[in-house]
């Protein structure tokens, strides 16, 4: 009969233990997410560059640097606002309408059109010649005939880093699909091939996200709207 207590005494530790084990790994989680806002930085370096650039004398026709630093804000403050699809998957909702004019599909190219418009820097489709272009590889092909383009192999020959504003493009699935993802550069890294990126359509919303895009097997190259940015 005591064995039998003692067993059990050590089941009711044993679970009293991983509970608090538990609570305290996620509040130490949840902690760091309100401690660290992963916006914060980024926003300050925006911010302070914006300045310097406004303050460059004739600024009547703006440097093709401001429409970048125009980019990198507008998104964070996109990403700021918590956006997600309602209801979840369906490619949609009051404020991801925006982005898209109400065309129900995987968005993320749209939000990174509906930004440079904002931008006043905007992109347009060539067969509707509107602002909003549907597809990635559509996007690049803006890029690559109306403003500057690095693709994947010149990005790792030249050790080439993106500028604030421009955007990283990738595929994904089967190559000939044309399927793929569109990030907007907000905050650009030391490491060569980093960077700190806003995304919409990434788990159904607006995103941020800092990796190392050029190991990602997918990646194809950056650019901007802006001709002969090099």
């Amino acid at each position: 009969m005591l064995t039998k207590l003692n067993f059990m005494n050590k089941k009711i530790l044993i679970r009293f233990a991983l509970t608090i084990f538990t609570i305290s790994f996620y509040s130490y989680f949840g902690y760091m997410n309100l401690i660290y806002d992963v916006a914060a930085q980024p926003e300050i370096k925006i911010q302070k560059q914006l300045s310097e650039v406004k303050n460059v004398p004739n600024t009547v026709v703006k440097p093709q640097e401001y429409y970048g630093l125009k980019r990198a804000e507008i998104a964070l403050k996109e990403f700021r606002k918590n956006i997600v699809e309602k209801p979840m998957g369906c490619n949609c909702g009051p404020e991801v309408d925006i982005y898209t004019q109400g065309y129900h599909s995987q968005w993320c190219t749209m939000f990174a059109s509906w930004v440079t418009m904002k931008a006043e820097s905007p992109v347009e489709d060539k067969l509707t010649k509107n602002w909003r272009i549907t597809n990635s590889r559509k996007f690049t092909e803006y890029l690559q005939q109306n403003g500057t383009w690095h693709d994947r192999d010149e990005v790792i020959a030249n050790k080439l880093q993106p500028k604030m504003g421009d955007f990283v493009i990738f595929w994904r699935g089967d190559f000939e699909d044309n399927l793929g993802h569109v990030d907007i550069v907000v905050d650009v890294s030391e490491e060569i091939g980093r960077a700190g990126m806003v995304g919409g359509n990434l788990n159904g919303g607006v995103k941020y996200r800092n990796f190392s895009f050029v190991q990602n097997y997918g990646f194809l190259g950056f650019g901007n709207p802006e001709k002969g940015d090099k």
